[in-house]
């Protein structure tokens, strides 16, 4: 059985507590021990998202190439829809507004995007490096070996729009996210997809401060409340009938911690292989993960020469793997469960042997037995993930950058996440990849992070891009690497061999950047 603790700890405070161990007592073990926690109601930041979103629906009545536009919800327009599907040349746009995430506390979101692969495939390959091939090259002499993440837009702030005649208008804060029926996998089209999933998380992906209460000392305030509709927890020292978002802990009507359903760090071979979780994997998932083949675990790949990384896909109770070569793979499973609540009167303390172990369960009051995924507030299965740091960094030019953040891992499993910042533009400019034809201008541009390393080395010795990051992670330190200034590809071109030529690149800013973990 997991030691669960809903009351007084021994510091005074009103809390909610699940240990790894039964060996700890979740009344006197000291808060700053955070690897013996699975979940405690008391650490600084409550990690949840936003929403999971599928952007898949390309072949729906009247949204085809005629340039059917969908305003949401119904009524709106241009002007004020909070999000919007457009089409045309086979392709479809959609456009969500900040305002359609009704729970994001933030104009610009920590966000990600699980793209699967072309042609219908339900493998998702946006970690994949491949060289990108252009019909400017002579001989294939030019180009870069790039991630996935490379063909994504962006999250855009202060947005002016031209594109489809102005039908998206201008927005403070969203994202446009493209599918399209024609992507066939070549080599001019790996990255495209018809088959999306976009994850916000309820974090700030810019330079704002993590919107979160600190702990204040107990003083008597009611900090939890479970009734027959109601359970959630508040901060130590914040009144939990008037708490506000960034003093409560958790609500089950509006911030639940983020459910890892599995993790793990393992081996894969090359070729096909799989990785059985041990249970139905549902529907609405997120994988993170890190492939690496190095001493050191890096995020989003491995700066390398050649094709890397590894498909993935969802099979039942497995997780299917095609690597390019031996490799390894560190990853945590999200589950994001937008099914309603079930209805019985199971108790918010659930305790079951589910065939391999104990398990203790935090429920919604009024659940069934057995509750949904929907229903589970926290899972002694699924520990509570932890930020372990979180920061910004002013980036600098120069030609391979580090930038150290150290961290406390002790008894942690460590993971990364970050995007990059890009800054103004103008349609016609260097741009993400679609923004210019899709946008006349923004303000700021954040983007997935993307190694691009160069085929042929640039004058100066430059083998990276200018827009190319990555991250070195280890058990206490996370060291992020740019290139700003870096040219955005050398080349010799096909209509006139012998004319080398470089072009321009947008480098990063700046750096949002969050280090997870859980318990190892």
């Amino acid at each position: 059985m997991v030691r669960t603790m809903i009351g007084v700890d021994s510091s005074g405070a009103g809390c909610i507590k699940m240990m790894k161990s039964d060996a700890d007592d979740p009344r006197t073990t000291p808060d700053s021990e955070r690897w013996k926690f699975l979940y405690n109601s008391k650490f600084s930041i409550t990690m949840n998202l936003a929403d999971m979103q599928r952007v898949n629906q390309i072949s729906r009545p009247g949204l085809n190439d005629s340039g059917v536009t969908y305003y949401y919800p119904a009524g709106s327009n241009s002007g004020n829809f909070v999000y919007a599907e457009s089409s045309g040349g086979g392709s479809s746009h959609w456009c969500y507004k900040k305002e359609h995430f009704p729970t994001l506390r933030y104009d610009v979101p920590l966000f990600d995007i699980k793209a699967k692969k072309g042609e219908g495939s339900n493998r998702y390959n946006q970690q994949m490096v491949f060289w990108f091939d252009s019909y400017d090259y002579y001989n294939g002499q030019g180009g870069f070996y790039v991630a996935g993440n490379y063909q994504q837009l962006g999250w855009v702030t202060g947005t002016n729009s031209s594109f489809f005649n102005n039908i998206f208008g201008a927005w403070a804060s969203g994202i446009i996210i493209q599918i399209t029926r024609f992507d066939t996998i070549d080599g001019f089209n790996r990255f495209l997809s018809r088959d999306r999933t976009l994850v916000v998380w309820n974090l700030p992906g810019n330079n704002v401060p993590v919107d979160e209460a600190p702990a204040l000392a107990p003083n008597g305030s009611k900090t939890i409340k479970i009734s027959s509709t109601e359970f959630k927890a508040a901060r130590p020292g914040y009144p939990v009938d008037t708490a506000t978002p960034a003093q409560i802990a958790f609500d089950i009507g509006a911030k639940l911690p983020v459910k890892v359903i599995r993790s793990g760090d393992i081996a894969l071979p090359a070729g096909v292989s799989y990785f059985d979780v041990g249970f139905q994997i549902p529907e609405m998932v997120a994988l993170d993960v890190h492939f690496y083949n190095s001493a050191t675990i890096m995020y989003p790949c491995n700066p390398q020469l050649n094709n890397f990384g590894a498909e993935y896909w969802f099979e039942g109770t497995r997780i299917g793997f095609d690597a390019s070569t031996g490799m390894r793979a560190r990853f945590m499973l999200y589950l994001e469960d937008n099914s309603p609540p079930t209805s019985g009167s199971n108790k918010v303390l659930r305790k079951f042997h589910d065939g391999a172990q104990e398990v203790t369960q935090i429920l919604r009051p009024g659940a069934a037995d057995p509750p949904g995924w929907a229903d589970i507030v926290v899972d002694s299965r699924w520990p509570q993930v932890q930020i372990l740091a979180q920061g910004w960094i002013d980036t600098v030019g120069g030609n391979g950058v580090f930038y150290d953040v150290p961290f406390d891992g002790t008894g942690m499993f460590p993971m990364v996440k970050y995007i990059t910042t890009h800054g103004a533009g103008r349609g016609g400019n260097a741009a993400p990849d679609g923004l210019n034809q899709l946008l006349t201008s923004w303000t700021n541009v954040y983007r997935l992070p993307f190694v691009k390393r160069l085929k042929y080395t640039a004058p100066g010795n430059q083998s990276h891009a200018g827009e190319s990051t990555y991250c070195e992670l280890t058990q206490n330190n996370a060291r992020f690497w740019t290139f700003a200034g870096n040219v955005g590809d050398y080349y010799n071109r096909r209509d006139s061999p012998g004319s080398w030529r470089t072009s321009g690149a947008t480098p990063p800013l700046g750096i949002r950047y969050y280090i997870f973990g859980i318990p190892a």
